[in-house]
């Protein structure tokens, strides 16, 4: 298993990047499924943040990822102790055939985080948040051309 412990600030998330990167070579991702890997866990732990610790946070406001490669996925766990929110349970923002400065805010990061990735689940037990992603670690599917960019780049045609 791994594990980073972080403080609860955005000067963690390049550290938190490169952790969630390290696991995805550890699994043998492809660039898309690391893609999809990083992108929920930045939401995810970019929302526990500015979010769910806001202005009470302290020195003391702690992040634990946890993460995990098994026989069909690599899987990643975010557990910290803002108040309770189950981020697997959020709506589908109704206006995504809008253009984007006709679109309501709030919402949309949470929902492409739960798109990004096979499995989301949430558990709220002793005082903490944890929720759990997934992403298989299967050949890439056609809908999903493997590349050999970085995670989050584009592949040139």
């Amino acid at each position: 298993m791994h594990q980073l412990t972080l403080p609860a600030t955005t000067g963690s998330l390049d550290r938190m990047v490169a952790f969630v990167d390290a696991l995805s070579r550890a699994g043998g991702l492809s660039a898309v499924r690391a893609g999809r890997l990083r992108l929920a866990v930045e939401e995810l732990v970019t929302n526990s943040i500015v979010h769910g610790f806001g202005t009470s946070r302290g020195p003391w406001s702690e992040i634990l990822l946890e993460g995990c490669v098994e026989t069909d996925y690599v899987w990643l766990r975010i557990s910290e102790d803002a108040p309770p929110f189950d981020s697997t349970r959020g709506h589908t923002p109704q206006d995504l055939d809008r253009p984007l400065g006709e679109r309501t805010p709030g919402g949309l990061g949470l929902y492409l985080a739960r798109q990004a990735v096979d499995r989301m689940a949430y558990d709220y037990a002793n005082g903490r948040n944890h929720v759990t992603v997934y992403v298989g670690r299967g050949p890439t599917s056609a809908a999903e051309p493997e590349s050999n960019a970085a995670p989050g780049e584009r592949q040139q045609e």
